[in-house]
């Protein structure tokens, strides 16, 4: 089946690096769905629609978990925000064609539009175990509302369902205008993690850490920081195990990274 790509500018002299880095822009990808549609994300989202897009392996038990766990957040997304809600059901690898992906999103209830060929979307994601979900939000910008999940835990859609919410009520502080590049390295990590970003302007900086429930664990830091590339050090041996959530705010401009701590 025929693509078309539309890729965002740099895309490809970023490809070699692009699986150790968390994406905050959406990537544009032009296609055929397996129902024989033409579809747009970057039309969507300059819809301003909300997109859940689920990257998945026919042979992934936890891609099943995660796809039964997506419909029911997605329905109530649905309810909530009629007609800005749309999701995508994508085989990770080129060698998938429709009638694999049909068989297994009806053998599995998925409602999602289904699509094949989904390697490029799953590597500039940096998705290395599946599913990889990935939140986008529209409008002016393109969006990754958090970051992209890689692997799954059910507590995650309490992330992406608030990311969404915050997003098409309009009520999301003003995301990434000053904060880029941001990394969590290694992430799971059993003893220290090294938080990377960078800020485009001397900002007051506040980065704390929640647990899965919202509740604040731990201020990392609070103080005011230069332009240029930050690097904070966290002790996750100082935590118990589980997912938790990395918030930076500089200058009221928020952004969130997922760290899963394992011991």
């Amino acid at each position: 089946m025929k693509k078309i790509y539309s890729i965002i500018l740099g895309f490809a002299l970023a490809f070699s690096s692009i699986s150790s880095k968390a994406q905050t822009a959406a990537m544009g990808y032009d296609f055929i769905d397996c129902a024989g549609n033409p579809q747009s994300l970057f039309a969507d989202l300059d819809a301003g629609k909300a997109l859940i897009i689920e990257y998945f392996m026919t042979s992934c038990s936890p891609c099943i978990t995660a796809g039964a766990t997506l419909e029911i957040m997605k329905a109530d997304l649905m309810a909530e925000f009629p007609g800005m809600i749309k999701s995508y059901a994508f085989g990770y690898s080129d060698t998938y064609n429709c009638t694999t992906i049909n068989n297994w999103v009806t053998a599995n209830g998925i409602t999602s539009i289904p699509a094949d060929s989904g390697a490029l979307q799953v590597a500039y994601y940096g998705g290395m175990g599946m599913p990889t979900i990935v939140i986008l939000g529209g409008g002016t910008a393109h969006t990754v509302l958090g970051a992209p999940y890689l692997a799954y835990a059910t507590s995650d859609t309490t992330i992406m369902a608030a990311d969404i919410r915050n997003f098409l009520n309009g009520t999301g502080i003003k995301e990434n205008n000053l904060i880029s590049k941001i990394n969590l390295f290694p992430n799971p990590s059993n003893e220290q993690v090294k938080l990377t970003f960078e800020l485009k302007e001397v900002s007051d900086v506040k980065i704390e850490l929640f647990d899965i429930s919202g509740r604040l664990i731990s201020i990392i830091a609070d103080r005011k920081k230069s332009l240029g590339e930050i690097v904070e050090t966290i002790n996750t041996n100082l935590y118990s195990e589980g997912a938790y959530l990395v918030k930076i705010n500089a200058n009221g401009n928020i952004s969130q990274q997922k760290l899963n701590i394992i011991h």
